[in-house]
C-alpha cells in the first residue's frame, strides 16, 4: 500500500524547478525539502501517510506564523544553541564559519536535540518522508490538513501547554492543536 501511495505521489507534477525559480531559491528549496523530510521521518515515521502529512502541515503552519521562524529549516531547528569547542577557541573566526549545536532537550522538535544521530535508518520510511515533503512544498499536497494547527503531541502524554490551546484533531498517534490567540 505504501509503495502504491509513493508511486502516485511521484506522478504529481512539480510546480517549481531550478530554471523557473533560479539557482539560489532552488538550493533553499532543496534544503527545506530535506529539513521537512527529516522532521516527518523523525516525528512520524511509524504513522500512516496522513500522520506524516499532518506533522508536515504543522511545520508549514509554523513557517507562516509570525510566532515562529520564516523557513522550514529554521522552524525544524528552532531552539537554543551553543558554540562548538572546535570554533569557539578562534575569536577572529567569522560567524558564518562557526559551528553551533542545539542544546540537548530544548528544541521545538525533540529529535533534533536528543543527542542521537539524525541519519535516517529506515529506507522505506525515509523515502516516504522525502516524497511527502516534496509534494507538500512543491504541490501543496496535504497543506491545510490540520486546519491551522501549530502544535502537536503524542496521544500518550499530556503536556502543560495544551490546556491553553484549541484541540483541532487527532490523527494517528498525535493530537493537533492551534494557538488560542
Amino acid at each position: 500500500m505504501i509503495r502504491i501511495i509513493c508511486l502516485l505521489l511521484l506522478a504529481l507534477p512539480p510546480i517549481a524547478t531550478a530554471t523557473t525559480i533560479g539557482p539560489n531559491l532552488a538550493t533553499a528549496l532543496e534544503r527545506d525539502i530535506e529539513c521537512l523530510a527529516l522532521n516527518l521521518y523523525h516525528e512520524a515515521r511509524s504513522e500512516r501517510t496522513a500522520g506524516m502529512w499532518a506533522v508536515g502541515d504543522v511545520t508549514l503552519n509554523r513557517v507562516k506564523s509570525i510566532q515562529f521562524p520564516n523557513s522550514v529549516c529554521e522552524v525544524v531547528k528552532q531552539g537554543p544553541v551553543y558554540e562548538s569547542w572546535k570554533t569557539k577557541r578562534f575569536p577572529d573566526l567569522p560567524d558564518e564559519e562557526r559551528i553551533y549545536n542545539p542544546k540537548k532537550g530544548m528544541c521545538q522538535f525533540s529529535w533534533y536535540c536528543d543527542g542521537k544521530s539524525d541519519e535516517p535508518t529506515e529506507p522505506d520510511s525515509w523515502q516516504r518522508a522525502q516524497i511527502i515533503a516534496k509534494n507538500m512544498l512543491l504541490n501543496d499536497v496535504g497543506v491545510g490538513l490540520t486546519d491551522g494547527a501549530d502544535h502537536y503531541h503524542a496521544i500518550y502524554i499530556d503536556p502543560f501547554w495544551n490546556d491553553k490551546m484549541i484541540l483541532v484533531t487527532t490523527i494517528g498517534n498525535h493530537k493537533f492543536f492551534k494557538s488560542n490567540r
